[in-house]
């Protein structure tokens, strides 16, 4: 009589428990766009951590915050001043040669079909031809309002992602001593273990990628105005957002260079495409084995599949969280699953 008791107890206490999995998952789910800027916010306090823990020896941390934030704000808008009229010229004239190139494409590929069939092109397919680059231009304007208020919307977020992360980088002990008070006693030492190796592993991650993007955004401006691109600084630009997210972010920065060169001349297209494989040289000989495998490996294969993935099920956002995320995932997966259950050295699977 007893035991039924007990058993009945435990099956109600780990229904519960079920349950309370169940409405968290739900939850989490609901506010998952939330949560992945929450963890934008942390990365960001990763950033702040390097100047505001070498300004902290020197004064008080949070003044330390406040002048990093600062700076960071008077260089934003110091840059976006100068930097303004140039990349909203190149904006235009990148915008405005999108459609020619896109036409010279599609002549380039119309002329193949009609020599390989022996017949000339009709002169309604070459009006109609014609006829694209304004019907281009009119949606570009459809789509005007959505845009300005996605700019609006992004704005918002980025300040708010901001003031999350400098709020975490001026009391990071604070948010771990809290979370460390949900875990059981016994489990505290392993707890502040995975803590520490997650948070080195972001570490070295951020810093590799800072410069990684740094480089690779310097390499594609310098090339792309040698060979005579005139959008060079925004496609600059583009490449140091898009070197954030490997591999993906890479090859989607490169299409609006080929564009601009094929706009240009059929010659500019070829050495835009050249400039590009030469940078991607770099990033895969130079870039990745020195910079990024020092500071975090991950497989290719495992990382494209997590991006899908996240793409797939949290859109752009996913995407670009992907990779930190992984870091995450895999620094925990090393020292509490392959360490600590199974007992094995985590740098033996690199072998």
């Amino acid at each position: 009589m007893v035991e039924s008791v007990v058993d009945r107890r435990r099956a109600v206490h780990v229904g519960l428990i079920l349950l309370a999995c169940a409405a968290a998952l739900a939850l989490s789910w609901l506010a998952r766009e939330v949560l992945l800027l929450g963890f934008v916010g942390v990365l960001i306090a990763v950033v702040f951590s390097y100047p505001v823990g070498w300004l902290s020896r020197l004064m008080p941390r949070g003044v330390a915050v406040l002048l990093v934030l600062a700076v960071l704000v008077g260089a934003a808008v110091g840059l976006g001043a100068l930097a303004a009229p140039t990349l909203q010229q190149e904006f235009e004239q990148l915008r405005e040669s999108a459609p020619r190139a896109i036409q010279k494409a599609q002549g380039w590929v119309r002329r193949v079909q009609t020599s390989a069939g022996g017949g000339g092109a009709k002169q309604g397919d070459k009006g109609q031809a014609s006829q694209k680059g304004p019907e281009i231009a009119a949606k570009v304007g459809e789509k005007a309002l959505p845009a300005v208020l996605a700019v609006i919307s992004g704005v918002t977020a980025i300040v708010l992602v901001l003031v999350l992360g400098a709020f975490l980088v001026y009391q990071p002990d604070a948010y771990r001593r809290g979370v460390r008070l949900l875990v059981p006693k016994q489990h505290e030492p392993v707890f502040d273990e995975a803590y520490r190796r997650t948070g080195m592993g972001l570490r070295k991650w951020v810093g590799g990628i800072v410069v990684a993007m740094t480089l690779m955004g310097g390499l594609t401006a310098a090339g792309l105005a040698a060979v005579g691109i005139e959008q060079w600084l925004l496609l600059g630009v583009l490449t140091f957002l898009g070197t954030f997210v490997p591999y993906v972010g890479a090859i989607a920065s490169s299409v609006p260079g080929l564009l601009a060169g094929l706009a240009q001349s059929p010659r500019h297209f070829l050495l835009a495409g050249a400039v590009y494989v030469g940078v991607h040289i770099v990033e895969g000989y130079v870039v990745e084995p020195f910079v990024m495998r020092r500071a975090v490996e991950i497989r290719p294969a495992l990382l494209l599949f997590v991006q899908g993935m996240f793409g797939a099920v949290f859109g752009l956002l996913g995407t670009i969280v992907a990779t930190p995320m992984l870091v995450c995932i895999q620094a925990l997966t090393d020292y509490l699953w392959v360490e600590r259950r199974l007992g094995k050295d985590p740098k033996a699977k690199a072998d």
